[in-house]
Parts: C-alpha cells; sequence; structure tokens
C-alpha cells in the first residue's frame, strides 16, 4: 500500500543508502507545506519497504527487495512523473521515451587538504559556470528555480558550495545537492572549459568530500558516463551501486 508519508515514516530509517538519502534530504528541506513537493511511504504487512518522493515532476525512489515494484510503477504512472531516479538493480515497466544509467560511488578517500585557495562563489556565478559545462546528461535547471532552490537549502544549512577562481573568473566549483545528518551526495562538479586540464574539479571533489567524511558522513556522487566513473576512481570513490533516471515526457 502506497500512502502519503509522515515525518515518522521517512526519519525512522536513517540508512545510509545514497537514494534515501536524496528522499530524505527533500523532505527535511521542505517537508509537505509546498505543491511542488510530495512524499509518500509503501508499507507491506506492516513494515516500511519503499520511500517515494517528487520535486515538480522529478520523482527519487528509495527501493528495497520487498517492494511492490508493480504497485510503484502504477502510482507513477498515475501522477504523471517526467522523470524517475531509483537503484538499477531493480526494474521499473514505465514506458520511458529516454533513459540515463551510471554508476554510484562512495568516497573512500583518505583525508586531504587542498592547499589551494578555495572560495565559496556566488550564486549568480555558480549558475553561469554550470550552464557554461551543460550537456545532455548535465542539465541546468531554469534560473530562478536553481537560484530558489539553493538559497533555501543553504539558509537551512543543507547545501555547502565550493569554488576556485582563476584571474576573477569562477573557473570550477563542486556543491552538495543532497545533505542528512548522515550522508551526503555532491553534484554540479563543474570547470569552465576555458579552464579545464588544470586537476581543479579532482582539488575541489577531493577537499569537500574529505571534509565531510571528517564529520562522519559518508559521501556519494551519482556519475553517469564512463569518463566520469573514471575521475571519481580517481579521486578517492568506489563504485558503491548504480543507478537509472528514466523519463516518461
Amino acid at each position: 500500500m502506497i500512502r502519503q508519508a509522515e515525518a515518522h515514516d521517512l526519519l525512522r530509517l536513517r540508512c545510509d543508502d545514497p537514494f534515501y538519502t536524496r528522499v530524505l534530504s527533500l523532505f527535511e528541506c521542505y517537508g509537505t507545506g509546498y505543491d511542488f513537493v510530495g512524499f509518500w511511504a509503501q508499507e507491506c504487512e506492516g513494515e516500511f519497504v519503499s520511500a517515494i518522493s517528487r520535486f515538480e515532476d522529478k520523482f527519487s525512489l528509495y527501493l528495497t527487495d520487498s517492494s511492490d515494484i508493480e504497485e510503484i510503477a502504477a502510482f507513477l504512472r498515475f501522477q504523471g512523473a517526467g522523470s524517475v531516479m531509483f537503484n538499477s538493480r531493480y526494474s521499473l515497466e514505465l514506458n520511458s521515451v529516454k533513459e540515463i544509467s551510471g554508476d554510484v560511488l562512495v568516497y573512500k578517500g583518505e583525508s586531504y587538504i587542498s592547499d589551494k585557495e578555495i572560495s565559496t562563489p556566488d550564486f549568480k556565478s555558480l549558475y553561469s559556470l554550470l550552464k557554461s559545462c551543460e550537456s545532455d546528461i548535465f542539465i541546468v535547471p531554469e534560473y530562478l528555480m536553481f537560484l530558489s532552490d539553493v538559497i533555501h537549502r543553504s539558509n537551512l544549512g543543507k547545501c555547502t558550495v565550493i569554488g576556485a577562481e582563476i584571474d576573477g573568473r569562477l573557473a570550477s566549483s563542486v556543491m552538495t545537492v543532497s545533505e542528512t545528518d548522515s550522508s551526503v551526495i555532491l553534484g554540479a562538479v563543474a570547470t569552465h572549459p576555458d579552464f579545464r586540464r588544470r586537476g581543479l574539479s579532482r582539488e575541489l571533489v577531493r577537499a569537500l568530500a574529505s571534509r565531510i567524511t571528517a564529520q562522519g558522513r559518508d559521501v556519494f556522487v551519482f556519475s553517469a558516463s564512463e569518463s566520469n566513473t573514471r575521475f571519481y576512481l580517481g579521486s578517492g570513490f568506489e563504485i558503491s551501486s548504480g543507478f537509472k533516471e528514466v523519463f516518461l515526457q
């Protein structure tokens, strides 16, 4: 049975699964008081077996071996999901028009302190940098949506952004896109085309990941290409699972 999730449903697990981190982080940032987010729990014989979150028309799933996959697929179709992200070990029949798959990696590197000057960039410069790196698998939202979300999460202490400048320009950045007390997901790893092949992204990723693991939290990244996976493997990460993102509209 799928029903609206209550706070105690999502808070009682507190597991370090990266897909659960996506769901719980969104809940802790927005709760149930906004029209553009939604949260559901699936139960089987009284046991919590799945969690579902929605941001606009983008859904994230936390699935287990006890999840009723067919019920979830029917629920997503009924909700008019635009895209759905989930652990690729599970199969959902969703009649997708496009799919992206890749690796989920977890940081296992040693403690690292960068000798480069690292700053906190302003959001306008950050957005311009991200747009310069946009691709089929790195899609940047509209500016106002990006700005409102990042500011909201930053005010809650749920978003950390670091960057490196060269000649007064923001050259590279990385940020946390999901945060809970136990785990963090990094994203928006970008280096402007003018400043690539200088090791800037690796430097920032290692510095931020090391800072977070020192707090006792796990650090995950989602990689949608072999080249990105090689980059993270060379930056202290190990593959922990796989993901799939399907687009329905």
